[in-house]
């Protein structure tokens, strides 16, 4: 007998399955019985044990309105800690900070969990004004210095997947609206790995972001310098300067060359 098949023989299947429903939730807000069954072909007596189990160990909760399941507290706080002791959080924090107030402007760090964008914290010039996006929010990848720095490092494979029925929502004027549209910009943003954000999320509010690259060259995660349009415009030659030394400093440090 060969190590995969002894590997297969130690999986627990309710353990699978259980994570197979947490899962689907990376891509979906909630989802109920009918649609966690169909989407894992099984019956819907099986799924409605393995979501009451979890439901009740806090993974989920029931929505009281619609009957459907979301994902529960345990797994925030398990996430949170998660991202509290990762090495790249550590590490990246000082390099943030240190753009943040460079400029006083808001920098956000975010990364890839399933198709969407997770904003993973976020440097503020003044801890006592906060304003969006804050830590654990998800954020749109068309309209993103983020999202398009991290759909331009994926492989024409992945990236092919990841767009297939990817909605294209207007969120101003500005906004990229099309397939055709966006993987120019990500040709664009593969020329120099800085992105821009043209004020295609709010009228009034512009970025410029890089990647963060590990030692076998993959981006890892992202960051963003935001801030008012006009200001961002004026400093626009200084910040990129700055955000492709900051995303050449932080990535050495990750051992890329």
């Amino acid at each position: 007998m060969d190590s995969d098949t002894k590997n297969d023989k130690k999986i627990i299947q309710s353990v699978q399955r259980a994570g197979e429903i947490l899962s689907l939730y990376i891509d979906n807000k909630n989802l109920g019985i009918s649609d966690l069954a169909r989407s894992l072909s099984l019956p819907k007596t099986t799924i409605q044990g393995l979501v009451t189990t979890l439901a009740q160990m806090n993974y989920l909760e029931k929505d009281p309105f619609t009957g459907k399941y979301r994902l529960g507290p345990r797994l925030f706080q398990l996430g949170m800690s998660y991202a509290a002791n990762m090495d790249m959080l550590t590490t990246a924090r000082v390099w943030m900070e240190r753009l943040c107030f460079k400029f006083r402007e808001p920098v956000n760090v975010g990364m890839l969990v399933g198709k969407k964008a997770l904003i993973l914290f976020r440097a503020e010039p003044d801890k006592n004004f906060k304003t969006f996006p804050q830590s654990g929010t998800i954020i749109p990848i068309h309209s993103s210095c983020i999202g398009k720095i991290l759909f331009a490092g994926m492989t024409p494979q992945r990236l092919e997947e990841a767009l297939k029925d990817y909605n294209f929502e207007p969120l101003t004027e500005n906004t990229i609206t099309s397939r055709e549209e966006f993987l120019k910009e990500l040709e664009q943003v593969r020329n120099d790995w800085i992105s821009f954000d043209r004020e295609e999320n709010f009228i009034g509010m512009a970025g410029i972001g890089g990647p963060i690259f590990n030692h076998s060259g993959h981006i890892i995660a992202a960051f963003v310098l935001t801030g008012n349009a006009d200001r961002i415009n004026e400093m626009r030659d200084s910040i990129i300067r700055e955000v492709k030394n900051t995303s050449k400093e932080i990535s050495a440090q990750f051992g890329f060359r």
